[in-house]
């Protein structure tokens, strides 16, 4: 297949591509620049053009995350009312009995943090872990940063046990 030729393609894999060019161009990237990097992109999801699919299932790129509205992020809230949010953030303190617990803390909610590809801001303060959550792709909160608080309220409450 001659370069720039999207003939091989699938219809999904050209609609992703359009979708991450449109990402990228959001951030700034020229036209020429965006398109490249969002054809990589799909490349690297799929193994290149194949007319019948890649067979593949990867969950798409953090470019494609979109920023919730305030509405969704209102009625997100209400699934983690320890939680506060400022501006693009949302946030959450945990206090322990000590600093151990505290650590043991941090464990659990790396490990779930990197099982979902989504890495909040942590500081650690002796007995005080404060997470703060955004989707940078996204400029904005996303689905993801409500999934990931409800999952460090989860491993709170397994590290007071």
């Amino acid at each position: 297949m001659p370069q720039g030729d999207k003939s091989s393609y699938t219809n999904k894999q050209k609609r992703q591509a359009i979708h991450i060019e449109a990402g990228y161009e959001k951030k700034g990237l020229s036209p020429e620049t965006a398109k490249a990097r969002a054809w990589a992109t799909v490349n690297k999801l799929s193994g290149g053009g194949k007319k019948s699919g890649s067979g593949r299932h990867h969950e798409l790129p953090f470019a494609l995350m979109h920023a919730l509205t305030s509405k969704e992020i209102s009625l997100q809230l209400k699934t983690v009312p320890s939680w506060s949010k400022r501006a693009k953030i949302i946030s959450r303190t945990y206090t322990f009995g000590g600093f151990l617990d505290a650590i043991r803390f941090v464990g659990l909610i790396a490990k779930k943090a990197e099982k979902a590809n989504h890495h909040p801001d942590i500081d650690i303060r002796w007995n005080k872990v404060t997470l703060a959550l955004t989707t940078h792709d996204a400029d904005g909160l996303s689905v993801k940063d409500f999934t990931l608080a409800r999952k460090g309220d989860e491993a709170f409450a397994k590290v007071l046990e």
